[in-house]
């Protein structure tokens, strides 16, 4: 999936920043004293018999307190967390890490590329925390998939196919916040570039970025390939509606031309239309008291999941939901605000 000649160039410290900081959190923030947030990783290393080995904070180094206490109880984390202000608690059996080493050298084929074989490892952690040799709170992503490598491949070939380039730019007011271009070839994304070079080639932007966004696609297509997908947004509103899981903040987005989508492959549209309905089919359920006054449409909610999978959806190929599973990863607490072991808090979706 990344090539391994990947050409990365176009950006500077900022424009790299600004781009990591639309999917993480900030990269900069004030730091509080740590007695009074949570932060890191509280490990426990217990034996076969639930006796604790090893005991140690990322951050804060060894806890003495805990050694050669007994462990069994997986609600016990919950507690470790508050007493220890851990963001995270991982217990880890003694042998475990030796094992799941074996497993990743007994699956790794010398042809497999970098996606085949993050995705080994990835699956022999998750058997170990299936089986509970590994123990993780909080543990977000327990109920999804792993998907195979020909999935993710189907998936690329559907944001991204062949000789084609996907476009991201983000604005502040109508000044470029940052961008780049990926372009994906013999199967692999070779090139990354960042708006240095983007606005070298485009020339001074016009100062409205409803319209600039074009000079952007136009630029890229010239010097690197066909656009397939285009987003553009106001930086803010892009990191904000990535943390959303509302159903309609998509269409909604736009609708309103919060977020611009030009090109928008078959799929994109596809997208937004189930998007709206599961928006406009939750709000008639809540102001008729449950009573859901769309059941009318099911024709049209089964010809959309029909066509759907004609154009290999992302989320049919992946088995599940990429930008729901961002969102939810995203709209965490941060974690030097939040309680030890705390969760993100439901939102109701008339807020």
């Amino acid at each position: 999936m990344i090539g391994g000649h990947i050409r990365l160039e176009g950006f500077d410290a900022r424009s790299w920043t600004q781009l990591v900081g639309i999917f993480a959190p900030p990269v900069v923030r004030e730091i509080k004293p740590s007695s009074e947030r949570a932060t890191g990783t509280l490990v426990l290393v217990v034996s076969r018999t639930g006796r604790v080995r090893k005991a140690f904070h990322s951050t804060r180094g060894p806890v003495p307190e805990l050694a050669r206490t007994s462990y069994g109880d997986p609600g016990e984390l919950v507690n470790l967390a508050r007493l220890h202000r851990a963001y995270r608690v991982l217990v880890v059996r003694e042998g475990t890490l030796e094992e799941i080493a074996d497993r990743i050298a007994l699956r790794l084929h010398r042809d497999d590329d970098y996606l085949a074989q993050w995705l080994v490892v990835i699956r022999a952690v998750r058997e170990a925390l299936d089986a509970g040799q590994l123990q993780l709170y909080p543990r977000p992503f327990a109920g999804l998939p792993v998907p195979t490598a020909p999935m993710i491949h189907r998936a690329l070939d559907t944001i991204l196919p062949e000789d084609t380039a996907l476009v991201l730019a983000t604005f502040d007011g109508d000044a470029l916040a940052t961008a780049v271009a990926l372009r994906r070839k013999h199967g692999e994304i070779d090139r990354v570039l960042g708006p240095d070079l983007l606005t070298r080639w485009t020339g001074p932007l016009g100062g409205d970025w409803r319209r600039d966004h074009r000079l952007l696609t136009d630029a890229v297509a010239e010097h690197v390939a066909p656009v397939h997908l285009g987003l553009y947004a106001q930086h803010e509103d892009l990191r904000a509606l990535l943390r959303n899981p509302k159903p309609g903040a998509w269409a909604r987005a736009v609708a309103t031309r919060d977020l611009i989508i030009q090109p928008s492959p078959p799929y994109v549209a596809v997208a937004l239309g189930a998007d709206a309905v599961r928006a406009a089919a939750r709000r008639s359920s809540r102001m008729l008291a449950g009573i859901d006054a769309l059941a009318p449409l099911a024709p049209f909610a089964r010809l959309i999941r029909g066509r759907i999978s004609e154009i290999a959806s992302v989320t049919s190929t992946l088995g599940f939901d990429p930008l729901k599973m961002l969102a939810a990863w995203l709209d965490r607490v941060d974690p030097d605000e939040a309680e030890p072991g705390s969760t993100p808090v439901d939102r109701d979706d008339d807020e």
